[in-house]
């Protein structure tokens, strides 16, 4: 279960597993046209029957062009189009450092099917999103594309079944387990994200749970014993020195969460590969109000104990294992903001 509610776009499926919902994405619905039947070249459907992969296409045949800030570009190929191997090219090169595992690159970016020409997803005419390039549950082409750009480059890669979804393919966006998935971004920003929270340590409270935080691994907690607090707690563990975060930023934040009954963890951003990470727009009210509330003013770099009712979390109807009086407990890292 997660602590968010995230929004459900197709690029969703750009993860190792394919099926986790979207982290690090502005909010809002996109485009998700399916690819089209099978060509008369044999390619398979979007079903992900077996069928003959065309892999004699190079990236240079893709052409790219217009598109600004609110409006994709126009991507022109003849299809099928498919590679064997993954392939990249910068189209305009941008400006600054480039890209590392530390880096969260903010992008527009537009997906589409090479077998069928169809586009999968665009959000140039949204906001653009973030993705965090160390996170290793991105699927290999998004990590490999993404690393090594810079601040305004346009960049095209092409994405062979091994470098995307595998034989399997992802039915739910309408790729075949042989196709190849063309995708265009330009690199909007880029911000740093650090390792872990760092900062100046805040003497822990008397009658607060103890975190036990280890680097990469979901935290654990000691529950105090008493009652929870009825009221939001807001407590800093190590105060940060970058960058405060205000009412319309994203927050790229590590994570666990336990009940206070207990001390049962029922998530963490951990469980999803020791380098990942998760983002939500501050004040946007996709996350549960305590997050809201306890990230905003908060400064970059900083480790934050959240003590949460259920006014401030689901409610009396709880969700899942959290039952409707149920307290939750969090240890949030802020390692980047943008």
């Amino acid at each position: 279960m997660s602590t968010a509610r995230r929004p459900a776009r197709t690029v969703t499926a750009l993860t190792a597993a394919g099926a986790l919902a979207l982290g690090l994405s502005a909010c809002g619905s996109g485009d998700t046209t399916p690819s089209s039947s099978p060509s008369s070249s044999g390619s398979a459907s979007a079903s992900g029957s077996p069928a003959t992969a065309v892999t004699t296409s190079k990236i240079a045949d893709v052409k790219v062009s217009g598109g600004d800030e609110k409006s994709a570009p126009k991507i022109e190929m003849e299809t099928p189009f498919g590679v064997g191997d993954f392939a990249v090219q910068v189209l305009t090169e941008g400006t600054g450092a480039a890209t590392t595992d530390q880096s969260i690159a903010i992008i527009d970016y537009a997906l589409v099917n090479g077998t069928s020409g169809a586009s999968i997803d665009e959000i140039y005419t949204s906001d653009p999103t973030g993705f965090d390039v160390g996170d290793s549950t991105l699927i290999s082409g998004l990590r490999k594309a993404l690393t090594g750009v810079k601040k305004g480059s346009r960049v095209i890669a092409a994405l062979p079944p091994a470098d995307a979804f595998g034989p399997q393919g992802n039915t739910q966006i309408g790729v075949a387990g042989t196709d190849t998935v063309v995708f265009v971004f330009d690199v909007r920003d880029v911000a740093t994200k650090l390792g872990q929270a760092e900062g100046t340590a805040v003497p822990a409270k008397s009658g607060h749970p103890t975190v036990n935080w280890t680097k990469g691994t979901p935290a654990t907690f000691t529950m105090p014993t008493g009652k929870a607090p009825t009221e939001l707690v807001i407590q800093p563990l190590i105060e940060g020195k970058g960058a405060k975060v205000e009412q319309g930023d994203t927050a790229v934040v590590t994570y666990t969460g336990a009940l206070w009954r207990n001390g049962q963890v029922f998530d963490s951003s951990f469980k999803q590969g020791p380098t990942a990470s998760f983002s939500f727009p501050v004040g946007g009210q996709k996350v549960i109000p305590g997050w809201d509330k306890g990230v905003e003013g908060q400064r970059v770099g900083s480790r934050l104990l959240l003590i949460v009712p259920p006014s401030d979390g689901y409610g009396t109807a709880g969700q899942g294992e959290i039952k409707g009086d149920d307290t939750m407990v969090f240890v949030v890292d802020i390692l980047a903001k943008y």
